[in-house]
């Protein structure tokens, strides 16, 4: 979605609300592990603050992963926000003496494109981790055994032969 914002720029109007949806994205070829599906939406706003124009928005998606533990397959919806300064992309380089904001989105000229900022936020919202839920006890790494639904003795008998010292380690009073 591109964004006119010379009204904005103009200051005829100084709030900008905006919402929309990303339909076509190839964002699940870059992404292993994780498939996102359905629309990605979001909804925000562009505004004035001491000097600069600043867009908050709201972005909510569905994707579909493999829990990390015992590998069923899970489905999480995800609300992420993204807040940054607005920059033109013209002018921020003809100004090297500008400070720098830590997240700047920039536009060109007034126009705006979004689904690339909205497109790495959800990259970047994606979880290092994908739980089934927090308690999920996993696979038993000898017999392959979902612990969440069975139980087996083969971890009473597993020692890391790195620790196996520690057993003969005895703690006097």
């Amino acid at each position: 979605m591109n964004l006119d914002l010379s009204i904005l720029l103009d200051n005829t109007n100084k709030v900008y609300p905006f919402h929309g949806e990303i339909v076509n994205y190839d964002l699940n070829d870059s992404i292993d592990g994780f498939k996102i599906f359905g629309p990605i939406k979001y909804k925000g706003e562009i505004f004035k603050l001491e000097g600069s124009h600043m867009i908050n928005m709201d972005i909510w998606y569905t994707y579909e992963s493999k829990c990390d533990r015992c590998l069923k397959p899970i489905t999480k919806e995800i609300k992420t926000s993204l807040s940054a300064k607005l920059e033109d992309y013209s002018e921020s380089y003809k100004e090297n003496e500008k400070e720098e904001y830590e997240d700047t989105i920039y536009h060109n000229k007034g126009f705006l494109k979004l689904d690339d900022y909205v497109l790495m936020e959800v990259a970047s919202s994606l979880p290092m981790k994908s739980l089934c839920s927090e308690d999920c006890k996993g696979l038993c790494p000898q017999c392959g055994i979902d612990l969440n639904k069975e139980s087996c003795n083969c971890m009473d008998h597993l020692v890391d032969p790195r620790l196996e010292k520690l057993k003969d380690f005895v703690i006097e009073d």
